[in-house]
């Protein structure tokens, strides 16, 4: 098996028990959010599942050498502050979206978007921020690796989230 392939199998297999760790350890979330607690319920779901195994899924698929990983994890502490923070304005664009689903019209529909839009730019300009501080320190393909896994991970968070939200009708 080729280390390309190697470190994609090892990747998939790391990033598999991000969403069934949580459900082991803890109640089912519920099939769809509906109200506040339920979305509450799956956010700390996953928050608990992600920032435990995140960082050791990081470090297992970018092999720094010791002045490499001391330039490295404390920008990574660093930007993983920043993403929790605009991670966090995206929780409560959700909330507002699940309290308002019963009785969202195209004006407060709208909001949401912008919202959304502009949390989206701001989680952008975090990535380009530490990508800028990362090559300055790493070489450039450690650091495209590092947000290959780092983009991976939110994925998979953000498909477990999507697929427990209702459309809106």
């Amino acid at each position: 098996m080729t280390m390309t392939r190697k470190t994609l199998v090892l990747g998939m297999v790391l990033a598999m028990p991000l969403a069934g760790y949580a459900q082991a350890q803890a109640p089912a979330p519920p099939a769809q959010v509906g109200t506040k607690d339920d979305l509450d319920a799956l956010v700390l779901l996953a928050r608990q599942d992600t920032l435990a195994h995140k960082a050791d899924i990081v470090a297992k698929n970018l092999i720094l050498d010791s002045a490499e990983a001391s330039a490295f994890w404390p920008l990574y502490k660093r930007y993983e502050t920043e993403r929790r923070s605009v991670g966090d304005e995206r929780i409560a664009i959700i909330s507002d979206f699940v309290g308002l689903y019963d009785a969202l019209d195209d004006a407060k529909a709208r909001g949401l978007l912008d919202r959304s839009f502009q949390n989206d730019n701001k989680r952008l300009a975090v990535e380009k921020k530490y990508k800028d501080e990362m090559l300055k320190v790493l070489p450039a393909k450690l650091v495209a690796r590092f947000f290959q896994v780092d983009r991976r991970i939110n994925l998979l968070i953000e498909i477990a989230l999507s697929g427990k939200l209702p459309l809106v009708q």
